[in-house]
Formats: C-alpha cells, structure tokens, sequence
C-alpha cells in the first residue's frame, strides 16, 4: 500500500504565534534555504470543531475556514511543498467535529488528514463508540480513497485507552509521537517500544521524531528510525521549536556512517532496497503449496510460509543490481508476525572466493520489526551477485518464515570505535539486580536474591563441568523463575567494552570500569541477559538498567551470570571459560559478593 508518506520529509506546524516568520511565504521560503529536502508542512486546522485560528493571533497564518486552508495549499505549492492537515480529535460534539474534518479534507491539494488522538485533558473524551460514529461520518462523505492517519502517544500504557481496534478500519496509516527527551529516555528505547506496541496493527508507521531534542539525538533517532526500523517516511515536531541546526540534521536523508551491531564503524555509499512485489523479487512454487500474505510497516504485503522438514515447497527471489565489485552489508528486514523460524536459511550467491554461494540461516523468531545486519561479504561484478534465495525449507515443522525485504549497503570503511580510558570516580559497586530500595540496603544480593552456585564452585551444567567463574543470581519469590526478565543494572560506572552473543552463554555484556582510588581495574560479565539497551563503546552509570535477564534462547535456566573479572581477559574473549583449570580461575576471576563487599560505596 502506497501512502502520500512515502520517501517523504515533513515538518508540523502548530500555530503561527509560534513562529518569527510574518506569513507563509516567509516560512516557505526559510524551509527552502534551511531545510531544502523537507517535503511537506503538516498543518493543524481545526482543534476538536474549532477552527484552530481561534488559538492563533498571527491572521496572516490563522485557519479560520476552507479559504485559508486553500490560501496554505496554494502557497506551499508555489515553493513545491506539499500540505498535509492534522487535528486534534476530540470527540465531544460529533456531527459538528465530523463536518470540520470533512470540510479539510475536500479542500483541494490537501494531501492527507492526521487525527491526533490521545488520552490526555484537553484530547479525546470519547469512547469506543465515538470513535464508529465519527469516523463512520467522515468516511461516508470523503471515500475510501482519500487518506487519513492516526497519530498517537505510542506507549505501551497509553495503547487501550484511545480504542486502536476502534480506528482500524477507517485509518491507513499510523504517525506515532517518538518525543524521547520528554520521556526521559533514549530514541532507541522509544522505538523500540513504538513497534513493539504497534508493529501489529497491520498499518504502515512514519514515526512523529522530536524536533525541539538536542541535534545530535535527532540525528541518532533519525538514523535508527530509517536504518533499524526501516521507516518510508519520516517528520518532525514541530516548526517554531527548531532551528538551523535542527534543520540541518533533518537535511540528512542517507545513514552514512553507522555503529553496527559488532562494534564496528562502518561508513556506506549507495544502498539497495528490494521489498515483496518490487522489480528484483520474484517467487514461485515447486507443488500446489502457496504464500499468505499479511501488510507488514512498510506498507506493503509481506509472503510466508510454513516451514517445511523435508523439501522445500515455495521459493523467494531477490536480485540486485549491484553498482560495483566491493565489501557490501547484506541486511534482512525481519517483520514482527509469522516470522517464528530459528532456522531461515538464505543463499547468497556471488561471493568472492566462496563458489556458487553461501549460506547463512538467521532465527527470525529473536527479531521484531526491524533490519537485521546479516553478512558483511565481497562481492564480485558480474550479474548474479548479491541475490539471495530463500526457501520454506528449514527442516521446522508448524514454525513460519517470513520473505521480507532485503538491503544492500556499500562499505567504504570500517573502523573500532575508541573506548575511553576515565579517572575513577569513586561511584563504587552494587549488585546488579534487585529494586532500588533493595540494593541501598544492607544485604549484597537484595531482597529474595540468592547465589544458586557461587564462585569458585565445582559443578555440572549445560556446558560440562567446571570451576565457576562468578556467581549465578536467581529469584524464586514470589514465585518461581521470578528473575525472568527482571532489570539488571550496571554494578559501577564504566565502558561498555562488548555486546553480543555467545554459543551457549546466549548475549554477553562485558564493562570495564572506571579505576579503583588506588588505580585497580576490573571488569564486569553479565551473561545469558536479553533486551539489552547498552552497545560496544556506551558510557554506563552505577545503577542504570542495562538490560534484562534471559534464559541464553532456552539453553538456560532463567538467572544472571555475573563475573567480577581481574584481567581484559573477557574484553578479550568474552566467551571466556576455565573449565576445569582451577587455577586460571583464581587468575582472571573474583568472588563477586567479596569484592562488592570491600568496595561498596555508600
């Protein structure tokens, strides 16, 4: 499905007492000068069934009616903007709001119509019901096929209480408000949560970036948004509240320059994108087998399958044309429905130095909405290289697999990252887990927590035998496996120095921290963790959440593996094991209860 969104840059505006400009010639033009790849303005018309010039002293720029909203149109066209409504949905005198919204959308040029909705005093009063009337009116006199969005607050908490189900069918797109620094939290926790809550609804997502954040976390939300989430549209809240520098973030529609999930840096030319129904895919079947399909965020229809134990019953294509011989990152975009396969195997062909081709399974069932790095590879220039084929055939049987799209990014460079050597600062050590209040307690493992094998032990486990190396925290009260996905905190200040995965360990996050006041450095192991929000190179606090606890994909029970390390050994290795070798034990580990006991900080 294709939406007035796609490929496009837009900008919100609120009201014309907010800005400095006189009029919107005036704002037209400092949008060309200032942000010449913006694409539209998205301009709000109507709060609820006023008109929104009643909020707006500046007349030159005020919506009072059809008359102005087309004075907008013709003016933005004349400077090759688009005009995109919004308003705000109130849902208290029905017939009257429906008329308002209505009367908006027959204004020619008017591209689209975003009906903000949100849980808040001086938003939406309606209920479920409100919701079928109004829209049931608008709809009834617009069409099916003119396009109206739903904006939203996209967090978890806020989701229910603006009916989603309700909106469903008469929206077509979803614009949710990705404000971050007003959250208190990072853009890729944000987003992370947005498709988390939203990648379901069945509807494409443009995300709402905040355009009053700092511009360095506008650029990294931007990037994430485009290169993780795999975002066709973009804008920014709102004009008025952002500036040159703003502006020229917002100019950067390419991700050049990434941190990859390895720790790598990584610096990119072109890129290709071929998505289901695009020219370079193509698809088949070997039996009377067929594909299901399902609208996936991006706006179009996404092809699965069952997966198959013994032969391969539907096959999926994908062909580039690749611009020249090189090092290129080949990504998948993983959707979050019917993508539960651990064993997706994809044949890429055109490697240099590797034969016809490799291949490279990926568990789709770990991935939610978003692009997976899957290979970095050199490829040869000749036709052929880079496609890549994936059947049903995975040797799973009642699991799925989905054949979304797929990227190719040129790599110029690669590089490590720096990670900064800091004075100490004297923060001290806590454990890891339990409540904030608990771990300013007395007791070293708080509340319920318990050392299930201890440091130094000999014990059987998944692996073997072994001396362990640290300490294994659980938490059983008030009832079993109640450490599942419990918070895990850093224990000190310090640098992340790896993030990844490890054949049995599952993910690993390795710190090293800050000196002791006589100089010591030590580092810490978090192992069998998941969601973690923490990448190679972040600064990280004592006592900020890091990630959760994991089971290591089922090969663990649910507990935290948590080293105090004497050596860079697991900076180094950070799948590190003695064994049996008690000695090498002594030597890179120590107990962790003992040493958080001595340098406690209080």
């Amino acid at each position: 499905m294709t939406t007035p969104f796609d490929g496009r840059i837009g900008l919100w505006h609120w009201k014309g007492e907010s800005l400095g400009e006189a009029n919107i010639d005036e704002l037209a033009d400092t949008l060309r000068n200032h942000a010449p790849n913006a694409d539209a303005v998205f301009v709000k018309t109507n709060d609820g069934v006023n008109w929104q010039g009643k909020f707006d002293s500046k007349a030159s720029m005020a919506v009072n009616s059809t008359q102005d909203v087309e004075k907008w149109v013709s003016t933005l066209t004349r400077h090759g903007l688009e005009f995109h409504a919004w308003c705000v949905v109130k849902g208290i005198d029905v017939q009257q709001e429906a008329q308002r919204i209505i009367e908006v959308c027959r204004v020619k040029g008017v591209q689209s119509m975003i009906l903000d909705v949100e849980p808040y005093d001086g938003y939406f009063e309606g209920n479920r019901n409100t919701v079928v009337q109004l829209m049931g009116i608008v709809r009834t006199a617009i069409g099916p096929g003119f396009h109206l969005a739903l904006a939203m607050d996209p967090r978890q908490a806020h989701y229910e209480s603006i009916f989603p189900d309700a909106w469903r069918l008469y929206v077509n797109s979803l614009h949710p408000y990705v404000y971050w620094e007003e959250m208190g939290r990072t853009p890729a926790d944000v987003l992370d949560e947005t498709y988390k809550v939203w990648g379901d609804y069945g509807l494409p997502i443009y995300p709402v970036l905040q355009g009053y954040a700092s511009p360095d976390s506008i650029a990294v939300a931007q990037d994430i948004a485009r290169s993780v989430r795999g975002a066709p549209g973009l804008s920014y809240f709102r004009l008025g509240v952002m500036g040159a520098a703003e502006f020229l973030v917002v100019n950067d529609e390419v991700v050049d320059k990434e941190l990859g999930p390895d720790g790598v840096i990584r610096t990119y030319a072109e890129e290709i994108v071929i998505r289901p129904g695009e020219p370079g895919f193509d698809s088949g079947t070997h039996t009377t087998a067929k594909f299901k399909q399902f609208p996936g965020v991006g706006g179009y229809q996404i092809p699965y399958k069952v997966t198959t134990a013994q032969a391969d019953e539907v096959w999926a294509r994908w062909r580039p044309t690749l611009p020249a011989a090189g090092t290129y990152e080949v990504s998948l975009y993983i959707p979050s429905r019917h993508a539960t396969s651990k064993k997706a195997a994809y044949h890429i062909h055109g490697v240099v130095g590797q034969g016809p081709e490799i291949v490279v399974r990926i568990d789709q069932s770990r991935y939610s909405n978003q692009w997976v790095p899957a290979v970095i590879l050199d490829f040869e220039a000749r036709v052929g290289s880079g496609q890549v084929n994936l059947t049903d055939l995975t040797g799973e049987i009642g699991r799925e697999v989905a054949f979304d799209a797929i990227r190719w990014r040129r790599v110029l460079s690669e590089e490590e990252p720096e990670i900064p050597v800091v004075i100490g600062t004297g923060a001290g050590f806590d454990s890891p887990v339990g409540t904030a209040a608990e771990r300013a307690g007395s007791k070293i493992w708080p509340g319920f927590w318990f050392d299930a094998t201890g440091y130094g032990t000999f014990y059987s486990f998944v692996g073997g035998s072994a001396y362990h190396t640290g300490v294994d925290l659980n938490l059983n009260k008030p009832h079993w496996d109640a450490d599942r996905d419990a918070p895990i905190y850093a224990p000190s200040d310090g640098v992340v120095v790896f993030f990844g995965s490890r054949r049995v360990w599952g993910q690993i996050i390795v710190i090293r921290h800050d000196p002791l006041p006589d100089g010591t450095v030590v580092w810490s192991r978090l192992a069998h963790v998941s969601n973690s929000t923490v990448r190679k190179g972040d600064r990280v606090g004592k006592g900020q959440q890091i990630a959760r606890i994991g089971n290591a994909e089922g090969v663990q029970p649910y507990h935290l593996h948590f080293d105090i390390v004497k050596t860079d050994i697991c900076e180094q290795n950070p799948g590190h094991w003695p064994g049996t070798n008690r000695a090498a034990v002594f030597q890179h580990y120590t107990d962790p209860k003992a040493f958080i006991i001595e340098h406690r900080s209080r």
